[in-house]
């Protein structure tokens, strides 16, 4: 699908689509609980029903109603098939330890994209486990067999969070305590504290300690009803329009909600932007911001919309810490500088990052690509409310990844579109 932006959004109410990050979470600890759970207002895109598909394959009832999707379960079951995962890296990541709790052959796979996603953590786990396993491929195919067992175990903490949170899942359920250290420092922290959060409001407890966290064993799971808040990794794109002009006012948004996303409005405070949050609204004022300094280590998705904003801004910024980005749906440094350079943009890249130094518009009548990337497609969209005419972007469809209505919401908030 090839998107052509015509006139981009410039103003209007939105309600922030839920969270994806919460809603696997929560997917997940209503799954290991026993009974009836509801996850109210949950976000339904590609990803996150990679997470239903898996987990129905698990033997847990997953319905979508009225009120949300209805979660009933009485443990991981033998899996019926593949647990094919799509592009999903966060329903792979997390639902590995949590399928070794039937203590049955497992097999893992995804599309070609995510079979790039290095595993290479949990390999490590199994080894410590005494899990057999064996792949296919570079990652996937996966297959395991084994049982989980109580202990110490070592990961790395810099390659990716979600390493940590599939095993926060399933250790608590063991018959003993376990220690889960960290050989490198932990990158993406609040989403560990997120997960841990949404375990406490199920029942389970984690305690950090020095360098990891200690996880009591012989816990349950306890059935819940929980509503997932406003996305701050979705509402980041339109955070960034309101400071370029678009008159934009966001709603069901949260404070302190553990996403790691919420610092979009640290960044962009202190690059001059002018942002008010109260009672779960957010109002970005179209604001002249300054180029910085962008450290990413603990909040790399919104990689690409910081760039479009640095590249906006007078002066130079520098997008630091951010090597991460180059092994996402796509290598979203690349990505993103080789389409911001098409639009006009002075912007290099570097080992972890990108040097930018600022424009005052775009180019137009430019033909964008999306790198299979929903946050590529969602960014040059945003890119487009300072060009002076119209953008393509091709392969558009990526967005059903996160956030299936991205366009239909920015034709309400006034943005005029057509489809090729």
């Amino acid at each position: 699908m090839n998107v052509i932006i015509h006139k981009p959004l410039s103003e209007g109410e939105l309600e922030v689509v839920p969270s994806k990050s919460i809603t696997h979470r929560a997917l997940i600890a209503a799954a290991l609980a026993t009974g009836r759970s509801i996850i109210k207002r949950p976000l339904e895109s590609e990803d996150t029903e990679a997470t239903i598909q898996m987990l129905r394959a698990l033997g847990v009832s997953i319905t979508k109603t009225e009120e949300g999707l209805v979660v009933e379960s009485n443990g991981i079951q033998k899996p019926s098939e593949v647990l094919f995962a799509n592009e999903s890296g966060s329903s792979l990541r997390f639902l590995v330890p949590v399928a070794l709790l039937a203590e049955s052959e497992v097999t893992f796979d995804g599309k070609p994209g995510l079979r790039k996603r290095p595993i290479s953590e949990y390999l490590r786990v199994f080894d410590q486990m005494g899990i057999e396993y064996q792949q296919f491929g570079e990652n996937l195919p996966l297959k395991i067999k084994g049982k989980m067992v109580p202990g110490e175990y070592r990961i790395s903490g810099h390659i990716s969070s979600q390493f940590v949170t599939g095993l926060l899942y399933a250790l608590p359920l063991l018959n003993g305590d376990s220690k889960l250290l960290l050989d490198t420092p932990l990158e993406s922290k609040d989403y560990v504290d997120m997960t841990i959060s949404i375990q406490n409001q199920f029942g389970v407890k984690i305690i950090p300690i020095d360098q990891g966290y200690f996880i009591p064993g012989n816990q349950k799971y306890v059935k819940n009803t929980y509503e997932v808040s406003g996305d701050f990794s979705q509402a980041a794109f339109h955070i960034i329009a309101g400071i370029l002009g678009a008159n934009l006012r966001l709603t069901k948004l949260e404070e302190n909600t553990h996403q790691a996303d919420e610092k979009v409005l640290d960044f962009v405070r202190k690059m001059g932007g002018n942002i008010k949050f109260e009672n779960g609204v957010i109002e970005p004022k179209s604001s002249k911001t300054y180029g910085s300094t962008i450290d990413l280590s603990q909040s790399p998705d919104i990689g690409p919309i910081m760039a479009v904003l640095c590249a906006l801004s007078d002066g130079t910024s520098y997008i630091i810490n951010a090597s991460r980005l180059r092994i996402k749906e796509s290598d979203r440094i690349t990505a993103i500088t080789t389409e911001l350079k098409k639009l006009g943009a002075k912007i290099s890249e570097t080992k972890d990052g990108m040097i930018i130094e600022g424009v005052k518009k775009f180019k137009s009548n430019m033909n964008l690509y999306s790198w299979n990337d929903h946050r590529i497609v969602m960014a040059l969209a945003i890119a487009a409310i300072r060009t002076d005419g119209p953008i393509r972007i091709t392969g558009a469809e990526a967005i059903n990844k996160s956030y299936p209505t991205f366009f239909e919401d920015y034709v309400k908030l006034k943005g005029v579109i057509s489809y090729e």
